[in-house]
C-alpha cells in the first residue's frame, strides 16, 4: 500500500471503529498509564482530565473526526475554545485542574501542563493510529486463510526508531504469538504497519517465515510495557469474561 492509498484509508468512515468508539467507557485518570495496556482498547482516557464533561467533549471530538473525516486543523479549531472556556488549558498547578481531588497523592503545587496544540495533536495522533490500526487488524484476520503471513514493515522517515529496524522486512504466520505484543503501534508515535502476503507471493519473493519466540526477548525489550499488547485483537474481540462459562466454552469453539 502507498502513501496516497494510506491517506486514503485515513480518510474514509469506519463503522467499526466509529462504533467501537462510540462504546468505549470513560476514565478519568491522572495518568495515561493508568489505564493499563488492553484497558485503553474498551477505555477512553486523557491524562490529566478530571471531570467527565471535559473528557466527554474530547471524547466527541475524536468520533466526528473518524465520522468526518476531520483534519487536526478543524479537530483543533472546534475542541481548543471549548477546553480554554472550561478551564482545561494552559499550565497551572495540580490544584487548579479542574476537578483535582485534595485527597489524591498529586502535590497541589506540581506545575502541570493542560491542552496545548502540542496535546491536541498528541491526542488526535495517538487516538488515529491506534483506531486505524485496530481496523486494519480486523480486516486482515478476516482474510488470513487467504493471506496469512504478515510482514512487519517499517515506515521509512527521519524520525523512525532504530530499535524497530530489527524487525523490518520479517514475516510471521498471522497466528504467530508475536503480533499479541508487536502488533503496531506498539511505542508514542509509531508509524510502522503490517502487510498482508499470500503463500504464492512468500514463495515467489523467497521469503523466510520467521518464528516469534526468536524475537520475543527483544521485543519485550525496546516496546514499552505500557504497548505490549495488541489494540485491534482486543478492540473487535468478544469478551468472554462477560458471559457465563458454558456459554463462553460453546462460543470459543464455534
Amino acid at each position: 500500500m502507498n502513501v496516497n492509498d494510506l491517506k486514503y484509508l485515513f480518510n474514509l468512515p469506519p463503522e467499526k471503529i466509529i462504533e467501537w468508539y462510540k462504546n468505549k467507557g470513560l476514565v478519568l485518570n491522572w495518568d495515561w498509564n493508568e489505564t493499563w495496556q488492553d484497558a485503553h482498547a474498551r477505555s477512553f482516557t486523557v491524562a490529566k482530565v478530571m471531570k467527565l464533561d471535559i473528557l466527554q467533549d474530547v471524547h466527541n471530538a475524536m468520533i466526528e473526526r473518524f465520522e468526518k473525516g476531520t483534519t487536526f486543523r478543524k479537530f483543533q479549531r472546534k475542541l481548543e475554545p471549548i477546553l480554554r472556556s472550561k478551564g482545561w488549558w494552559g499550565k497551572v498547578k495540580a490544584k487548579d485542574v479542574p476537578g483535582y481531588d485534595p485527597n489524591s497523592n498529586v502535590d497541589p503545587e506540581k506545575i502541570v501542563q493542560l491542552g496545548s496544540p502540542y496535546r491536541l495533536k498528541k491526542i488526535f495522533r495517538i487516538n488515529s493510529n491506534v483506531a486505524y490500526n485496530s481496523e486494519r487488524y480486523n480486516f486482515q484476520m478476516e482474510d488470513a486463510v487467504n493471506r496469512p503471513y504478515w510482514q512487519y514493515v517499517q515506515v521509512m522517515r527521519e524520525t523512525k526508531r532504530t530499535s524497530h529496524n530489527k524487525f523490518h522486512l520479517l514475516v510471521f504466520h498471522y497466528a504467530d504469538p508475536i503480533w499479541d505484543i508487536l502488533y503496531p503501534p506498539n511505542d508514542w508515535n509509531c508509524g510502522c504497519r503490517v502487510r498482508t502476503l499470500s503463500a504464492a507471493e512468500v514463495e515467489k519473493q523467497k521469503l523466510t517465515i520467521s518464528v516469534g519466540s526468536d524475537y520475543l526477548e527483544y521485543a519485550q525489550s525496546i516496546i514499552p510495557e505500557e504497548w505490549r499488547y495488541n489494540p485491534g485483537k482486543t478492540a473487535f474481540q468478544v469478551d468472554l469474561g462477560k458471559y457465563d462459562s458454558k456459554i463462553a466454552k460453546q462460543y470459543g469453539e464455534t
